[in-house]
């Protein structure tokens, strides 16, 4: 972790044996910076177009990447990006091949893929789940400084993410000792640090916000997550919506249906679930996120009925209160 720290890429690829690189990096790191920092390693260079990763991006950059042999796999981007080289490692396992050294490295603080052992692949526009320990990146390279041309809506819906994250695998009903350690420390530095990364980004707090959300990582690593994730799939799905921001609407309201424990409300500095819920909204408002449907263009009526049809079971029953239609739907009514 560091500023420059990408710098140290090339020395723990040759560590290992490996002389060649299969690097698959977002159009933005593409534009905004060279590749020497792989000091003469010959490369492979897939550039990922698009939010998410689909079957036949995954199916077409493993044939890619199965051409060559003995390449290792560098991945810098946001979460779309690192799932790709996921997904080419899922396919080695499934095709009996061995398993590539990979190194992670975020440019955006949200998704925190650098520390999990899943993906997320979609088929036939459904969402799925790849999920193998050997997935979870041999290194992650935390340099806030390809972070710093991000733009304050990015920053805010990355960062919204960070939050979701580490709530929702604090009260996870898959919680442990060690999830709940991640998930307060990463909250603890949010609540510091994220309004100041949108609205006065500096160097410090770039870096503090990719460390939180390489904290909520490691928790939902343990935990997966549960209710505003499952719920945030249908708004990115069909309408577009930033994940960040789809999770970040649907967040506060949880505190109230899931009626937030002392000890979680005590971390937010607030006394009571609706006082969370409130302060989330708030801190949303301030960052320049939506709040309503509305303010996304998005008619409550037509939405929330098909919006609880197509809940995420997968990430849902790991809520601790499940799924209740009319629960939510009076929540939503009343607040979105």
């Amino acid at each position: 972790m560091g500023i420059d720290s990408i710098n140290r890429v090339p020395g723990e690829i040759r560590l290992t044996g490996y002389n060649t690189v299969f690097l698959i990096t977002g159009r933005h790191f593409q534009q905004e910076n060279d590749l020497d920092f792989l000091d003469g390693l010959p490369v492979t260079h897939f550039i990922k177009n698009g939010i998410n990763v689909d079957e036949e991006e995954m199916e077409s950059v493993f044939r890619q990447y199965s051409a060559n042999k003995n390449q290792a796999i560098v991945a810098i981007g946001g979460g779309s990006v690192i799932d790709l080289a996921k997904a080419i490692i899922f396919r080695c396992i499934d095709a009996s091949l061995p398993v590539p050294f990979f190194i992670a490295i975020p440019t955006t603080a949200g998704s925190g893929s650098e520390a999990t052992h899943f993906a997320v692949v979609y088929r036939n526009n459904k969402k799925h789940s790849l999920v193998n320990d050997k997935l979870l990146p041999a290194v992650a390279i935390l340099d806030p400084r390809l972070g710093y041309s991000l733009p304050p809506y990015q920053t805010a819906v990355s960062g919204m993410d960070v939050l979701a994250q580490a709530v929702e695998s604090y009260w996870n009903i898959n919680a442990t000792a060690e999830s709940k350690h991640y998930a307060a420390e990463c909250i603890n530095i949010w609540k510091e640090y994220f309004l100041d990364s949108v609205n006065k980004p500096d160097a410090i707090n770039r870096e503090k916000m990719l460390w939180a959300a390489h904290l909520a990582g490691k928790a939902i690593n343990i935990t997966r997550t549960t209710g505003p994730h499952a719920l945030s799939y249908y708004l990115t799905k069909h309408y577009n919506v930033p994940h960040g921001q789809a999770v970040a609407l649907f967040l506060p309201l949880f505190f109230i249906y899931n009626n937030a424990g002392a000890d979680l409300c005590s971390l937010l500095k607030v006394k009571k679930p609706v006082e969370a819920m409130e302060y989330t909204r708030k801190t949303m408002a301030n960052a320049g996120l939506a709040t309503h449907l509305s303010a996304l263009g998005l008619q409550k009526e037509s939405i929330v009925p098909a919006l609880l049809d197509e809940v995420n079971d997968e990430r849902f029953v790991n809520n601790p209160v499940p799924f209740d239609r009319d629960k939510l739907q009076q929540l939503f009514n009343q607040y979105l």
